[in-house]
């Protein structure tokens, strides 16, 4: 077991399902539209927390490092309490209002559109907390999961000054970054992941170069995701119940792999795994991993030596 570091967000999602089809919507001059929704849902959410949860699950030692607001309830204490996740690095301000929010909207060919409101993570001084944490729970890894472009680069530094090493995952954030801010977290950065069209936005803007990271994970959705000269396809899944969260769960079972000492074509495997085990329950922390090497011997064909440690959880424990 290795204590993981998670650093980003603790959020509220609102999921919704719209039945129709984002690319049948008409077009017009303008984004002004208006769609009915099927369904929509309150749940838990937040990258860093879907990661640790994730983690949590596969049996690491999750140390998710966020920032919540007055709206952090007992029910999310309790749902984290339940799964014996530390909490000592999730951090209530009293004065910041609400936390972290998601609002995703998916369709019926499992296309998202998310509106993000990050809550309380502008705080002045997250290099010192996030610091001073590190200095007093020190972990053995780290994943940094997307947040605004400071913090990011401000926890990249912090892991580097403290000789920790990391993952570092821009997501969706990358969105809001400059161009300045993009190639300073790259230049920062241990290693990174992030999908195909991530992958496209990191390179446009470092003009081709990614520099110093010592491996890039870029996922492509349905097709699967490459390392270099590595390609693994997508694990197939049983039924498609709720895209949400699988890139955080891809992070989870990849991350879990290379700590237990796989290569990286077997990491990117188990992420694969793990996405799919997602894909198939509603939410981004509601499933386990109790059937996870077998799943991982019918999408591949073998349990490496890394995972047969895993095969004593096939019992539908985790």
């Amino acid at each position: 077991m290795s204590r993981v570091l998670v650093t980003g967000t603790l959020a509220i999602d609102y999921v919704a399902d719209y039945g129709g089809r984002f690319k049948q919507l008409p077009r017009h001059p303008g984004v002004n539209l208006s769609i009915q929704l099927d369904r929509i849902e309150r749940r838990f959410g937040g990258c860093a927390m879907n990661i640790a949860y994730g983690l949590n699950r596969l049996g690491q030692d999750a140390l998710p490092f966020v920032f919540a607001g007055d709206d952090y309830g007992e029910d999310y204490r309790n749902h984290l309490d339940r799964l014996d996740i530390d909490q000592s690095g999730i951090i209530r301000l009293s004065c910041a209002g609400h936390s972290s929010h998601a609002f995703v909207f998916t369709d019926a060919d499992g296309n998202q559109f998310t509106g993000f409101f990050p809550g309380p993570a502008r705080v002045v001084d997250f290099a010192q907390r996030l610091s001073a944490f590190v200095s007093d729970r020190p972990p053995d890894y780290a994943i940094l999961a997307p947040d605004i472009a400071s913090n990011m680069i401000d926890a990249a530094r912090v892991m580097r000054t403290h000789r920790i090493p990391f993952l570092c995952d821009p997501g969706q954030g990358l969105t809001d970054f400059s161009t300045c801010e993009t190639r300073e977290l790259v230049r920062v950065s241990d290693a990174l992941i992030m999908n195909h069209f991530e992958f496209e936005t990191v390179e446009s803007r470092c003009k081709g170069e990614l520099g110093a990271p010592e491996y890039t994970v870029v996922t492509t959705g349905k097709t699967g995701s490459y390392c270099g000269d590595i390609v693994v396809p997508a694990a197939p899944a049983r039924v498609v119940r709720d895209p949400t969260g699988c890139g955080d769960a891809y992070r989870t079972g990849l991350v879990d792999a290379l700590l237990r000492g796989a290569t990286m074509r077997d990491a990117m495997r188990a992420g694969a795994c793990a996405a799919a085990i997602n894909i198939e329950h509603e939410g981004t922390q509601s499933h386990d991993f109790g059937t996870y090497a077998k799943r991982y011997l019918q999408a591949w064909g073998d349990v490496p030596a890394w995972l047969s440690e895993h095969m004593h959880r096939d019992d539908g424990s985790h």
